[in-house]
């Protein structure tokens, strides 16, 4: 079976899924661009392909954003080649006359997506989603919740294929929580605080809504370290600073490797995300027997956390419930965050995609 994917930049996430599947099937892709502008260099650095892989030369612009018909032409002399085309997006004008071009000349294409978030989009929105999500033959969607977004734009729920979403492998996945004695280790090769310690790994911009977690941790015992990188860092800085936050660190981005070490020291995670497409960091902490606290924005909260089990699901405009969640921790079981992370790794996606391969390939 030979596919093609269309990608917007090569996230390393998404690398490690395609090196998988490279495995499996004979697989090209092609990246729109070389990297994404709000990403640190160091988010690259671990990348290494073992698929065909092909960077268009010219068009990007912006944070994501690409403007060329180099891809519209390669589907043009290549389409016959591939069994299927997938294509990772639809909203930037490389893809879209792509799929303009796939539309008038009857070649079917694979929407495949992350995750989504239906908005309150005004008519011109909300017309062109319609009308290129709606023009797919198929769809792959993480989570009920995507495939609801997919249907609000035309999709038809029986040409939804399901998938377990997952960034991380089996061998990521410990076999059971840590020790205290074990987490102290961690705790001191990592120079982490004492005490009941939660970490928040994520770029440090507005949607991320970093500066309300802050105000959460405001004046209490539980300890709090923040990793990341981006444009709001001095704002987040000054608030720990002007309320004389002793219980707040700020860390700079970290590999990988690096970080999920890190995680060994901690008890928790927690994002207040405004909105996340899906949100893998909740996956990748589970994975080291972390119980998560996530705001109800992140799709993959919906899927991932049993609340009040391995986990809790918070609403934004109820700070006390939060607080009292965040004291609450004690009460998640570590085990079951085992227990998912299990169930959703990389391996297991890769299952899943082969077998949506082979049943639309037996639907063409």
């Amino acid at each position: 079976m030979k596919v093609l994917i269309v990608f917007n930049h090569p996230a390393p996430y998404k690398v490690r899924l395609f090196n998988a599947l490279s495995k499996e099937i004979d697989l090209d892709v092609i990246f729109e661009r070389k990297t994404a502008k709000d990403r640190p260099a160091d988010f690259y650095v671990e990348n290494k392909y073992d698929f065909n892989v092909m960077f268009l030369k010219r068009g990007e612009f912006g944070i994501e954003n690409s403007n060329t018909s180099e891809l519209k032409k390669y589907i043009k002399d290549h389409h016959k080649e591939y069994d299927i085309i997938l294509m990772n997006g639809y909203s930037r004008w490389t893809e879209m006359r792509a799929i303009r071009y796939m539309n008038k000349n009857h070649i079917p294409f694979v929407l495949y997506v992350n995750g989504g978030v239906i908005k309150k989009d005004n008519f011109f929105k909300r017309y062109l989603k319609k009308k290129f999500i709606s023009s797919a033959k198929y769809y792959l969607s993480p989570s009920e919740l995507a495939s609801e977004y997919l249907i609000h734009y035309g999709a038809k729920k029986e040409d939804i294929f399901l998938y377990n979403y997952s960034t991380i492998l089996d061998k990521d996945v410990l076999d059971k929580p840590l020790s205290d004695e074990e987490k102290k280790k961690y705790r001191k090769l990592y120079n982490l605080p004492e005490g009941k310690l939660f970490v928040s790994a994520s770029q440090f911009i507005e949607r991320k809504n970093v500066l309300q977690l802050l105000e959460c941790f405001k004046g209490l015992e539980e300890q709090l370290v923040l990793i990341g990188e981006g444009p709001q860092k001095e704002l987040y800085e000054k608030y720990i600073q002007e309320n004389a936050m002793k219980n707040v660190q700020i860390r700079d981005f970290m590999k990988r490797n690096d970080l999920f070490e890190l995680y060994k020291g901690c008890d928790a995670f927690i994002t207040l995300s405004k909105e996340d497409i899906y949100g893998h960091t909740i996956n990748e902490a589970m994975a080291k027997g972390l119980v998560v606290i996530s705001s109800d924005n992140v799709v993959a909260a919906s899927k991932l956390i049993e609340d009040g089990k391995n986990g809790f699901i918070v609403s934004l405009d109820k700070k006390e419930s939060i607080i009292n969640c965040i004291s609450s921790i004690s009460t998640l079981s570590p085990n079951k965050a085992l227990e998912v992370a299990k169930k959703n790794t990389l391996e297991v996606m890769v299952k899943d995609h082969i077998e949506i391969f082979k049943r639309i390939k037996e639907k063409k």
